[in-house]
């Protein structure tokens, strides 16, 4: 495996997301219909943030422990997301995306290419990378 080359190789292009102003409701439906388990959000092109399975769940979590039945159409995005994600440069390594993941312990890394966000890549791109 070379992990000096560019993420831009093996990132997934295809980007899911939501707007900002989203619900609960909308991210449900995407998680049900696709087979990802992160979702970033924007305002307009600007990136904001990331809703991962387990954001969500822990919003469940925290709901169900205080009594509460959230209203999954009110719930707005931005009170599930993880602001301020950390990202990456199309022109970083593979290596450096294996190290913030290990280090970090997260799955997902959002890919920019300059101001532009250009997509994703996930701990399962690199295990694919590893294995072809």
């Amino acid at each position: 495996m070379n992990t000096e080359m560019p993420i831009k190789k093996i990132n997934t292009s295809k980007i899911v997301y939501v707007n900002i102003g989203d619900t609960m409701l909308k991210v449900e439906e995407i998680f049900e219909e696709l087979p990802i388990h992160h979702i970033l959000v924007l305002d307009g092109t600007e990136l904001k943030g990331i809703i991962s399975k387990h954001d969500l769940l822990r919003h469940y979590q925290h709901a169900a422990s205080h009594g509460v039945i959230p209203n999954r159409a009110e719930v707005k995005v931005e009170t599930l997301m993880t602001t301020n994600p950390i990202s990456l440069d199309v022109e970083d390594t593979i290596g450096l995306a294996a190290d913030i993941f290990l280090v970090n312990k997260i799955h997902s890394i959002p890919i920019m290419d300059g101001s532009n966000l250009a997509g994703i890549i996930t701990n399962h791109d690199i295990i694919k990378y590893c294995f072809e």
